[in-house]
């Protein structure tokens, strides 16, 4: 099995992952949600088999409700990861000086 997670995402992705965590603070059903959104806006492509071996298309809806638990698990993970690194600003550049 493998999955290819995205470094970068677009504005709507973020907006998406926002809403889902601000929704998850008040909602504890909500909260198990992050995961699948982080888990939907990163990973572009993936070979991941269920829990009986059948192989999960990443465009099926319940795609990540069949995800073994483990998988799921470590998806979420580098998905929190890649989105923590995507969105810490770069440094400041320092002015140029041409003294």
């Amino acid at each position: 099995m493998w999955a290819i997670v995205r470094e970068r995402i677009n504005h709507g992705a973020d907006k998406r992952i926002k809403l889902a965590h601000r929704l998850g603070r008040d909602d504890i059903a909500a909260k198990l949600d992050v995961d699948d959104v982080l888990i939907r806006e990163f990973v572009s492509a993936w070979h991941v088999l269920d829990v009986d071996g059948v192989s999960i298309p990443l465009d099926d809806p319940d795609a990540t409700d069949r995800l073994p638990e483990d998988i799921a698990d470590k998806l979420s993970l580098e998905a929190a990861l890649a989105y923590t690194g995507a969105t810490v600003p770069n440094e400041p550049t320092p002015d140029s000086s041409d003294a």
